[in-house]
This record gives structure tokens, C-alpha cells and sequence, in this order.
């Protein structure tokens, strides 16, 4: 055991758990370390995360008590603390640069806690969308996270074909604001979510804090094909995507979390999707044209070409919107068909 330190600006949330939700969560905890997955998906051949979502992933942590769940990550709820770097002794030089970037950057800082904003957020899009609203299906929960809400929400309307479908798989989905939005309006719906092992430990907690009935099953209780499992959300690692049978999906999703991969990994993940959907089925990708964190990255290289179908395309102006202290950024939604060719 040796002392550490945060390398990130995180946020912590406190959440009240049951006794069976606290136990899932330590068997899964277990799980991890005792079948070394962090160098089973470090070392996986098409999934591996970057560099930089290694790291950011090593910033999210669990702390138990006997009644209460503290959950920090990259994920700032309405209800969470932001918390530093552990400062140490500076100098005056360190003091001083350290002061301009924090005069530099208070735009970018007053624009995160603006993105924190439900209210706020609700006007911004209502510039891009006057006629859309809230679903009353989300009423009670869509201020809790309302940033990525209103991404989805975004996306929805965006979509060509609106319909919602009866099994859904979403790669990264964080801390799973679109699985919440699409089974308020369909709770009949069956997803599966594809992430990092850190990952599912946020996503598990706010399904489970804004809809207390779902069942989830965690990587740790996969022990057969997902069309097997009865379970509203099933949580896969990368090391699993197997156990999802070959064109058993309806639809894909991904948000936001692609921009954050190497372009391989991206275009392996797109086959993936490709193989697991079923004909007819659609992808969506909502994700900035141009990756600020990884070289390469750009939609021009998302590798489409296994559909079949041209790919339509289109600038997502709320999502721009949020990114707009970062001139010649555009969040750009792209929806493509599995071509039927039989």
C-alpha cells in the first residue's frame, strides 16, 4: 500500500444504496481483481482504451459506509461536489502561472457549471429546438444530469426513424443518461451497454437512483448469451462482446465516447455493431468531427463501408453549443442503415 494522488479534476456523488445493491456492486468489484480484467482489456487485441481513457479511468473510485455509496468520475450530476488536485508546497513562479490560467480559463470554467444548469440548459435548447420539451416519461429525473439528457434528447429528434427498438446495445454509454431516456419511454426495452470496467460502477448507480425497479445484470453474472438473460440492462466488459449473438439487435448507439478511442479501436468497435445488428437495423453516432484528445481522429475516417447504405449525416447544434469555447469544434450526428442484401 503506498499513498497516490489524483491526476484529474473529478466529481464525487453521494448515493443511498440497499444491501443487495452494495453487494452487487463488491462481488463485482471482486470479479475485476480476481480475474486481473484490467490487463485482460489492456491487452485485448481489438478493444484496448487509449492511453487517455486508461487514465481517466483509474480517477473513479467507490467508498462504502454501512448506509451510503460515494461514487467519484468524470460525471458532474446536479448533486455532486467537484474536487481538486492535492496541493502541495509551490513556489512563486508556480503561484503565478497557476493564477493567469485560472483568469484564462474562467470562461471554460463558468461554461462547465453552466453545462450543470438544467434550467439554463433547457433555454439553450430551446433556442435550437422552440417546439421540443421534456418527455413527462423523464420529469422526475432529467435535472439530475441534464447535459447529457438533453444530448440525447437532441439525438432523438435528430434520428430519421424515431421508433423505438426492442433491444438496444450502446458502446460507452457512461453514465447511461440515454439507456435511462430510451426505457422511460419503452421500459419493455432490452439494452445492453459495452464499457470499461470503472464505467459500469457510475452507469449501475444512476440507473439504479432514477429507475429503482430496473434489473441489471452485471459483467461479473454473465454466464451465457445476453437473449438468455431477464434483465432490463445487461453490462458487458469489451472481453465479452461474444456472448451478444450475431444479429440480435435492433439498434446502436454511441455518444460522446468514441472521440476518446484510437481510430482502430473505433472502426473494430463499428464492426462490431455491424455484425450484432439485425437487418434494417440503425447506428448512431454522436461524436465531435474532429477529436481534440486523440490524433487521427475524425469522422472522415469512421470506417461505414461494411452497411451497405450512405450514411446521413448532420451537425448537432446543442451538442456544438456545449463545445463552443473550442473554435471549429462541431458535434456532428451520423445515422446509418444495415442494408437488407438478401
Amino acid at each position: 500500500m503506498n499513498f497516490s494522488s489524483r491526476e484529474k479534476i473529478m466529481f464525487q456523488t453521494v448515493f443511498s444504496c440497499s444491501r443487495d445493491e452494495n453487494l452487487s456492486l463488491l462481488d463485482y468489484f471482486r470479479y475485476l481483481h480476481a480475474e486481473r480484467v484490467a490487463d485482460q482489456i489492456c491487452s485485448h487485441p481489438l478493444f484496448a482504451p487509449s492511453l487517455l481513457w486508461k487514465k481517466w479511468a483509474s480517477e473513479t473510485f467507490l467508498g462504502f459506509s454501512l448506509e451510503k455509496l460515494l461514487v467519484q468520475g468524470g460525471h458532474a450530476f446536479s448533486s455532486s461536489v467537484e474536487v481538486g488536485l492535492a496541493e502541495g508546497p509551490v513556489d512563486r513562479f508556480t503561484k503565478a502561472r497557476r493564477a493567469l490560467g485560472a483568469m484564462l480559463n474562467a470562461f471554460r470554467t463558468d461554461q462547465m457549471r453552466l453545462g450543470r444548469d438544467p434550467e439554463y440548459l433547457k433555454m439553450l435548447f430551446k433556442g435550437f429546438y422552440p417546439h421540443a420539451t421534456v418527455y413527462p416519461e423523464h420529469a422526475t429525473w432529467f435535472s439530475l444530469h441534464p447535459n447529457p439528457y438533453f444530448g440525447s434528447l437532441e439525438s432523438h429528434l435528430l434520428r430519421a426513424q424515431r421508433s423505438l427498438p426492442e433491444r438496444m446495445l450502446e458502446v460507452g454509454a457512461g453514465a447511461c443518461v440515454n439507456v435511462a431516456f430510451c426505457h422511460g419511454l419503452n421500459p419493455l426495452m432490452r439494452t445492453v451497454v459495452v464499457d470499461l470496467p470503472e464505467t459500469v460502477f457510475v452507469g449501475y448507480s444512476f440507473l439504479k437512483a432514477v429507475l429503482p425497479a430496473i434489473r441489471i445484470t452485471l459483467p461479473h453474472e454473465v454466464d451465457r448469451p445476453i437473449t438468455d438473460i431477464q434483465s432490463d440492462v445487461v453490462f458487458l466488459l469489451p472481453t465479452q462482446t461474444d456472448t451478444i449473438p450475431d444479429g440480435s439487435i435492433d439498434f446502436c448507439f454511441n455518444m460522446s465516447s468514441f472521440q476518446e478511442m484510437d481510430m482502430l479501436t473505433v472502426n473494430h468497435y463499428l464492426q462490431l455493431m455491424f455484425r450484432k445488428l439485425r437487418r434494417e437495423g440503425s447506428l448512431v453516432s454522436v461524436n465531435l468531427e474532429v477529436s481534440r484528445y486523440i490524433g487521427g481522429n475524425a469522422l472522415k475516417n469512421y470506417d461505414f463501408s461494411a452497411f451497405g447504405s450512405q450514411p446521413r449525416t448532420q451537425v448537432a447544434p446543442f451538442g456544438t453549443a456545449l463545445v463552443g469555447h473550442v473554435e471549429g469544434l462541431q458535434m456532428m450526428q451520423v445515422e446509418v442503415l444495415k442494408e437488407d442484401r438478401l
